[in-house]
């Protein structure tokens, strides 16, 4: 575990001001009140489980037993068996989750989103992309300080990062210029070095 870092005051208000921001954007899309968001973000056994389903649906892959006795929760505790198949008996039934037989082998299921919402969990996650960026450029513009912003960059700047960023700014300058004009924003540019 990382010492602790000793903080200044201001250093102390900007980064819980950038964090109770983050809490405040997460909550900035129009899914708040779908029944599974509320389901899935009802309590902490539920919340792993979906950012579990999450993951593996972004690996192309299913959702099994072992990978959920994996998940850790709160407190870095990992979830229990019982739990674990009440939890997702309850997803099924309430149509949040399908459940498909191994093809290798009839014994084990394996468990996805259900595809009637599949396409509104994909726009969720969209809209949370957007508003992390959103909340991180107000952040390092508006809110934080140039201590923290220098203890930011010394914290481990990486050239794969580097290039991500740029890689970033220079979709994001053709995506301004395209929509604002050349003119309007000349210094929008990705670095090039």
């Amino acid at each position: 575990m990382d010492k602790i870092m000793e903080w200044s005051n201001s250093e102390m208000r900007a980064l819980t001001k950038g964090e109770a921001q983050y809490h405040y954007s997460a909550g900035a899309h129009k899914y708040t009140k779908s029944d599974w968001y509320i389901w899935f973000f009802g309590n902490t056994t539920r919340y792993a489980i979906f950012q579990t389903f999450l993951w593996k649906y972004g690996e192309g892959k299913m959702v099994g037993y072992n990978d959920l006795t994996r998940t850790k929760k709160a407190g870095s505790r990992t979830l229990k068996i019982d739990n674990i198949k009440t939890t997702v008996r309850d997803g099924i039934s309430l149509g949040f989750i399908e459940a498909y037989k191994s093809e290798r082998d009839k014994r084990v299921t394996l468990y996805s989103f259900n595809d009637s919402i599949l396409e509104e969990i994909t726009d969720y996650c969209f809209k949370m992309r957007r508003n992390r960026m959103w909340e991180i450029a107000g952040f390092i513009s508006d809110s934080s300080s140039d201590a923290v912003n220098k203890r930011l960059a010394e914290a481990g700047l990486r050239k794969e990062w580097f290039r991500a960023i740029n890689n970033f700014l220079e979709k994001f300058a053709i995506s301004v210029k395209a929509k604002f004009g050349e003119d309007k924003f000349p210094n929008v540019v990705s670095l090039k070095k």
